[in-house]
């Protein structure tokens, strides 16, 4: 299935196809492997979530024939939308506030749709 936003998509195909799910799930699993008070898990988990961030971009282009540059960085600050809101390596950092991650998430998935123009191509 292509992920390309196009003219005939909805607002719930426009919504699914701007949240890197396939990325998120390899993130959950890295992050599982992860243990608390592992010893390097602040670098672990840094080092695999800004690789999975950088693996986006080839990974819509090269398999979902993502074509729109608008398109790809919008996913890609969706997964980091989506890390934060989980934690992710910002709580080592120190910058994690749960319900702000939370209210993010919810605003951006609501409002992430309508800023995406679907593309004429």
């Amino acid at each position: 299935m292509a992920r390309q936003i196009k003219q005939e998509n909805n607002y719930q195909s426009r919504l699914l196809k701007l949240i890197p799910s396939e990325i998120i799930a390899a993130y959950l699993v890295i992050a599982g492997f992860i243990t608390p008070g592992y010893e390097h898990g602040k670098e672990l988990l840094t080092f695999f979530s800004a690789a999975l961030l950088i693996l986006i971009p080839f990974y819509l282009i090269r398999f979902q024939s993502v074509k729109g540059p608008l398109q790809i960085v919008f996913t890609s600050l969706s997964f980091i939308v989506w890390v934060y809101s989980m934690g992710g390596p910002f709580v080592y950092y120190g910058i994690h506030e749960p319900v702000f991650g939370s209210s993010l998430l919810v605003l951006w998935t609501l409002l992430l749709p309508f800023i995406i123009k679907p593309s004429t191509d």
